[in-house]
Parts: C-alpha cells; sequence; structure tokens
C-alpha cells in the first residue's frame, strides 16, 4: 500500500472508470458524484472518454459567441451547456478526448481540502507523473493550468470550488478530432488568440498521438493517472461501480443539459430580443488573462436597464457571474467609477473564488468588456 507523501496514514478514495460517455449521461454524472461526496464525505476520482461527438458549451459562455446553433442543428451535432464548470466552448469529438475529475467534501471537518490552489499544486506532480508514463516529457504545465505542447494545447487541469464541493479536474486531447466540421458550426473570437503563441485553431489545438507519434488510447492514459495518484499523491484508490442510486440520479438528469432554455442560458440574441423597445444595446469582448464578454442595455436616460456578463473563465459560485451583471442595473452608462463599484461590490466579495486568481478574470476586465459594451450599444 502506498504511503502519503507526509509519512501520514494514506487517504482512501472511491475511484470510477465511467469509461465512454455521452453528453448527457457525462453531464448528469458529476452532480450526483458530488451529491455523494457530501454525503458520505469520501472524495471520489473518475475518469471517462467522449462516446459521443458534441459541442460542450461553458456555464458562463455566450452560446451565440461561440456557436452558430442553426448550423449545428443542420449538421446534426449535439450542443449541451455543461452544469456550473466554467472555461470555454469546447468541442469533443467520440474517442478523442479523455476527462477526469477528483471530487472533494468542503466544510470545517475538511480543512485539508478547503485552499483552490494548494489542491491543484498537489496534482501537478501527478499530472506530471502521467504525462511522463505516456512519453509525453515536452508537454508543459503552463500557467498553473493549460497542458502545452511549444504553444500548443494538449488539455488542461483546472480547481473550482462547486458549491457543495472542491473540484480538480480537467481533460485531455487523445487523437485529432474533425476540426473542419467544428470549424463550420463555431464562431471562434476574433481576440480568443490573442496571448496565444499560435494563432490558428488548427495549429493551437494538439494530440497526445501527434505529440508522441503512435496511438494513446483513454485505456492508456486511465492506467497513467491511477498509477500517479497512489505514487504521486499517496491515495488509495477503492475501485467501484456506480451504485443503483447513483444510476437512477443519472438517468433522472440526463435530459435536463440539452434543453434549450439551459443551451441558452447566457445567449445574446435572447438577451437582444429581451431588450425593452427604444433601448440601445451593445456587445463587446475584452480578452485579458480569460476573454470576458458583456452586453448591455441603454434607456433613453443613459441608465442601463439590463445586463450580461458571459466568458471562458473559471469563477465559483455558479451564479457569481450572473451576480455581478445584475448589480451593474440602474447604473449611469456614463459614469465608470459607479460601474466598477457596482462590479467590485460582487465580484470581490469574499464568497466569490477563482484558483490561481493571479491567472483569472478581474473587476478591471469585466469593466473593460462593460465600458466596450456600452460604447457599441445602438
Amino acid at each position: 500500500m502506498p504511503g502519503a507523501p507526509d509519512g501520514h496514514t494514506p487517504e482512501v478514495w472511491r475511484y470510477l472508470d465511467l469509461d465512454r460517455q455521452g453528453p448527457f449521461e457525462n453531464a448528469a454524472t458529476m452532480p450526483v458524484l458530488l451529491r455523494s461526496v457530501m454525503e458520505h464525505g469520501t472524495p471520489i476520482a473518475q475518469t471517462s472518454v467522449w462516446g459521443q461527438t458534441h459541442l460542450n458549451v461553458g456555464w458562463f459562455d455566450d452560446v451565440d459567441a461561440t456557436l452558430d446553433l442553426a448550423e449545428c442543428a443542420a449538421r446534426g451535432v449535439q450542443v449541451i451547456r455543461r452544469h456550473s464548470y466554467g472555461g470555454g466552448t469546447a468541442y469533443y469529438a467520440a474517442e478523442c478526448a479523455c476527462m477526469w475529475g477528483f471530487f472533494f467534501p468542503k466544510g470545517e471537518a475538511y480543512p485539508q481540502f478547503a485552499d483552490l490552489d494548494a489542491l491543484l499544486a498537489r496534482f501537478h506532480p501527478v499530472m506530471r507523473a502521467t504525462l511522463d508514463t505516456l512519453g509525453l516529457h515536452e508537454v508543459e504545465i503552463e500557467k498553473a493550468s493549460d497542458l502545452r505542447w511549444h504553444g500548443r494545447k494538449l488539455g488542461a487541469i483546472t480547481a473550482q470550488d462547486v458549491m457543495v464541493a472542491q473540484t480538480v479536474g480537467g481533460f485531455f486531447n487523445l487523437a485529432p478530432p474533425d476540426l473542419d466540421l467544428y470549424l463550420a458550426v463555431a464562431r471562434v473570437p476574433d481576440d480568443k488568440f490573442k496571448d496565444k503563441i499560435v494563432k490558428d485553431l488548427r495549429e493551437y489545438v494538439c494530440t497526445a498521438e501527434e505529440v508522441v507519434g503512435h496511438p494513446v488510447t483513454y485505456e492508456a492514459f486511465r492506467d497513467a493517472l491511477v498509477a500517479a495518484l497512489e505514487s504521486e499523491a499517496g491515495v488509495v484508490l477503492d475501485r467501484s461501480e456506480l451504485t443503483d442510486g447513483e444510476r437512477k440520479g443519472i438517468a433522472k438528469g440526463s435530459g435536463r443539459v440539452g434543453g434549450d432554455e439551459m443551451i441558452r442560458r447566457i445567449s445574446s440574441e435572447r438577451f437582444r430580443a429581451e431588450a425593452p423597445a427604444g433601448h440601445r444595446v451593445g456587445f463587446a469582448n475584452h480578452k485579458g488573462r480569460k476573454l470576458c464578454r458583456a452586453g448591455v442595455a441603454i434607456d433613453p436616460d443613459g441608465t442601463i436597464s439590463a445586463a450580461m456578463l458571459a466568458g471562458d473563465m473559471h469563477v465559483s459560485p455558479a451564479d457569481a457571474i450572473d451576480r455581478t451583471a445584475e448589480a451593474l442595473v440602474g447604473a449611469a452608462a456614463g459614469d465608470p467609477a459607479e460601474l466598477r463599484r457596482r462590479l467590485s461590490t460582487v465580484f470581490e466579495a469574499d464568497d466569490v473564488r477563482q484558483a490561481d486568481a493571479s491567472l483569472g478574470v478581474t473587476t478591471d476586465d469585466l469593466l473593460a468588456a462593460v465600458e466596450g459594451a456600452i460604447a457599441a450599444a445602438s
């Protein structure tokens, strides 16, 4: 039995190999497992591989800024919005990308899992060992989260507070997807690659197969990650199956993520359609450390009557960005100091969290997007 790095009794986690999963099944599995962690107080590790090609919209993303939904429907490409989890809109082709997640209980009884940055740092050696086992020695963990090979993105490892639990997880590109299909339905913001070494999407995305020159299977990644958890983190994994209760919960929740209301949770087209008659509407992006997007509706007196904030970000809790946008309602559009004060009141509150905040979204990033949207309002 492997020992913990500090010589203490090793942690025992439950481990689930979820194997091939479709987007509905996967999205419904996460809340069920988080609830199990909350109820039983035992960390869970899980791995899976996408079994169906689909587009996966981030919780905070403006779906109309990233996808042509009509073209997705015409080409039969399934679209879902993942619940609570941030980041950008992702294209996952069947068998081309695998996922993993570590879920931890939170609260006063579990202080060892309280710090998101500490959790993320703890599992960097696990990811390093996983990469090395697969022969991916040249791949680096950059900016605390991205897995990159010569500036190209292979995957990511991130931490997030998801209300009932703390999580560390990510994705890993195994094989090349059909990027022609993705580019036919995607709307890639002009400034998406502003800060990237590699500017072209076809070159930006890379896969393990490209790096090592031979196919890398889900099973190879899974086994390397499991071995690294045991050797580098001192974790003892209790391999198990989903319980009957968990399977029922997954079946019950699997239909929700693909509904129109969920997919259009943040939608610039819907925002514009719902703006009161006679009000000016504008949208703008701002690329700081992450891509931020704002939309505003301004009444004839110059007051913000509605606001929308979106983007590629990992922020907790799940309603943080919505509440920050709501704080702008009633503000004078021409008063930057008031706009910043309203944004900061919510976004800089103690309950709003980002792992490695030095690389996350700032109030000034949001303000820049809002001011751009005000300037674009017509």
